[in-house]
């Protein structure tokens, strides 16, 4: 296998035989042409139909790691967080099957930071750097190839609105949110001059419009709990991906919810579950659906939260399938495994001291 450098920092290497066919037809402008990359995958064999998409998206989904509330007036709140997802499951529909000719790992580095204006408004930043693997062994003899990409994902960026912000005689509360997503990431990296495939690009190369919702019913002191969940929806927008004079690729719009509870104890332990639901629409290329992109994901997302300071937390949290349902044959997430520090500092108080 031959290494290629990029620029001193990515790490390359030759992709399959398939990939490099793909992206050559792709490359035609003709619908003729398009129509003779579709039925040339399909006729390759149903083990490579699903091997397009395996995240649903480039770098991590940053829906799914939107962590931070509303936040009160001149409060200022970090959120760092490292992600390992491993996707080793390969599924047709909902059926599992039983392959293992391909893994994939994306390392995640998040940094959310959240600030509160006023009692109303507050702001939400999250950046991202990513590193993905991907390895393929062949059922026949041949050569095991390896891929890895490494750089800046995309960026988020929230405006918050606090409909009802909670007190210790009413613990609910309640808030909206509208952004757009940056497009930091590089999405045209190469190997051997040979456009990478999109899912493996640490950025998509498009502006999203983001909508965000968030309430929670807080029941301290008896019982020590409080009930949460949030709704994130993201519509994409379409990338040149082969020149401008080529039609775009647009990534399936994503809607991510979450339900869960949180259950403090008198310790510095507390413990939180939630159930997080899924869904993507198909990705989309000159106009057309891409087959074997798209579908829903429930997962049980259970966390363990230890108090370090009265300003300073850490969170180990997993993310479990419970039930998948793809669009045709994909790679996905087998589980995912992460730890959060969350840092809180109220800037009025500071400037008083």
């Amino acid at each position: 296998m031959k290494l290629l450098r990029w620029n001193n920092e990515k790490c390359l290497q030759d992709d399959s035989f398939l990939l490099r066919v793909s992206i050559a037809f792709y490359r035609i402008n003709m619908k003729k042409g398009r129509a003779v990359v579709l039925i040339l995958l399909m006729q390759i064999g149903t083990p490579y139909i699903g091997w397009s998409q395996a995240c649903c998206s480039a770098g991590t989904p940053l829906l799914s790691s939107l962590e931070l509330p509303s936040t009160s007036a001149g409060t200022l709140q970090l959120a760092l967080t490292y992600e390992y997802n491993t996707l080793h499951d390969v599924l047709a529909g909902s059926s599992t099957l039983n392959d293992d000719s391909r893994r994939r790992t994306t390392h995640s580095l998040l940094l959310e930071t959240s600030y509160g204006f006023t009692a109303s408004f507050s702001a939400s930043i999250l950046l991202a750097m990513v590193q993905q693997e991907r390895s393929i062994r062949p059922s026949l003899e041949g050569t095991e190839s390896f891929l890895k990409t490494r750089g800046l994902g995309d960026a988020i960026v929230l405006l918050k609105y606090n409909l009802i912000q909670a007190n210790i005689i009413n613990q609910i509360d309640l808030s909206v949110g509208a952004g757009v997503k940056i497009p930091l990431g590089r999405s045209n990296l190469t190997a051997d001059g040979i456009l990478l495939p999109a899912d493996m690009q640490p950025g998509t190369g498009a502006w999203d419009g983001i909508l965000w919702g968030y309430v929670s019913q807080g029941f301290v002191p008896a019982p020590p709990l409080n009930v949460f969940a949030s709704v994130s929806y993201r519509y994409t927008g379409s990338n040149a991906r082969f020149g401008n004079n080529q039609e775009g690729y647009t990534f399936g719009n994503e809607l991510v919810a979450n339900v869960g509870a949180g259950f403090r104890t008198d310790a510095s332990l507390d413990f939180s579950l939630v159930l997080r639901f899924r869904q993507t629409t198909s990705d989309r290329f000159a106009g057309s659906d891409i087959p074997n992109t798209g579908g829903l994901w429930l997962s049980a997302v259970p966390g363990v939260n230890v108090k370090v300071l009265d300003n300073l937390a850490v969170r180990v949290s997993g993310q479990i399938p419970l039930y998948r349902n793809l669009d045709g044959t994909q790679l996905t997430t087998s589980y995912t495994a992460s730890a959060t520090v969350f840092y809180t500092m109220n800037l009025f108080e500071e400037k008083m001291q």
